[in-house]
């Protein structure tokens, strides 16, 4: 599991002093949440944020969420497609030259969001991350930090907690695992030509947060899915596939494991998210559902794909197997190691999700806004 022995020991702090980090995809759900989390003092006093679309917003606001309170750390933005940096290309210099002194480097930036673009979604995943690892082979920055997931694990229909031991082999017939576990195998490949570089890999599950309301909306559920209910706390019926159960975890908790992750330099996959095993049941009463309504799982399948072969939700037929065999996992690692713990309940996070998304609630970033134009 990429455990390189020229690293910190586990659970030494990083005590350097002016620590610079590079955030590939620094303007998306966890990017943001990332940049918000260095506001407090800290080690990390630079940010240099890579994002394909700029900062949007974002830079008249002090170049991070919530600006206009004291900060620890100075962000400048730079415009670079990653999936572009080939080795040798201008894009791909600008990307080494931007690593060269680093501290660390995080690796965020995905497309995540579904299409019916798939090459689309496998050049930004797949060639984005080979050109990150490219360039940071070539710059020397010692610390390799990429956003992995839940989704690159083996399918476990149980409730039972998975470590970070259980096989990273993906759910069968997901785009977004077989990216995933492509990028985890980029991973150990880099680990094992790179016995000086720390890599780390974190495995959240689905991570939400109040400014991602406009984006969730856009990627799984379209722009015609009523938000009256979510609006007033009074939503008239969830639908819900039956036996679905997920997990899900604050932005702002998955920021402060990468965070944790960076000053300790602390090599090694990390499953991140909140402990509740959320079933139908729970997710209605956190919106405040006055009825659940189950459908079979095949049942809630094919209804989907018709409206995705029609165009009415931009959500990929596989995304509901995805969620339906991922396993739960089991935090203690990062516990024990990062000395993380999930500071919001998943309740809490899909309340806080649910207000987001009854406004259309959007960042100050491209990649939060419903026109991806900020």
């Amino acid at each position: 599991m990429y455990e390189p022995a020229a690293t910190a020991a586990p659970g030494a702090a990083w005590d350097a002093v002016g620590m610079r980090i590079v955030v590939v995809g620094g303007t998306g759900n966890v990017g943001t949440a990332l940049l918000r989390a260095v506001r407090s003092p800290g080690p990390v006093t630079q940010l240099d944020v890579v994002s394909r679309r700029g900062p949007g917003r974002l830079a008249s606001r002090g170049g991070a969420p919530g600006a206009g309170t004291p900060r620890s750390a100075v962000v400048q933005h730079h415009r670079l497609d990653v999936a572009a940096a080939a080795p040798g290309s201008p894009e791909g210099e600008r990307l080494v030259a931007l690593l060269r002194g680093a501290d660390a480097v995080v690796h965020l930036a995905w497309a995540h969001q579904p299409s019916h673009d798939a090459a689309t979604l496998r050049r930004t995943n797949r060639r984005g991350t080979a050109a990150v690892l490219g360039a940071a082979a070539r710059s020397g920055v010692p610390h390799v930090v990429v956003a992995s997931s839940h989704a690159a694990y083996a399918p476990a229909d149980d409730d039972a907690p998975r470590d970070e031991s259980w096989p990273v082999t993906g759910i069968p017939g997901s785009a977004v695992s077989a990216d995933k576990v492509a990028v985890e195998n980029m991973l150990e490949a880099f680990a094992a030509r790179h016995h000086d570089t720390t890599v780390t890999s974190l495995r959240p599950a689905i991570t939400l947060q109040e400014s991602v309301g406009a984006a969730f909306v856009r990627a799984f559920l379209g722009f015609g899915v009523p938000r009256f209910g979510l609006r007033d706390g009074h939503l008239p019926a969830l639908v819900w596939p039956e036996g679905l159960r997920i997990q899900v975890v604050h932005a702002d908790d998955v920021a402060a494991a990468y965070l944790a992750a960076v000053e300790r330099r602390m090599p090694g996959p990390f499953n991140v998210a909140a402990p509740q095993v959320l079933r139908g049941a729970d997710v209605a009463d956190a919106l405040g559902a006055e009825r659940l309504v189950e459908l079979p799982l095949e049942v809630a399948r094919v209804g989907h794909t018709l409206a995705w072969h029609a165009r009415l939700v931009p959500a990929a037929p596989d995304w509901l197997d995805t969620l339906a065999h991922t396993p739960v996992l089991d935090s203690q690692r990062a516990q024990q190691r990062l000395a993380w713990r999930a500071v919001r309940s998943g309740a809490d996070v899909l309340r806080e999700a649910a207000a987001g998304i009854a406004v259309r609630r959007e960042g100050w970033t491209p990649p939060l806004t419903r026109s991806g134009e900020a």
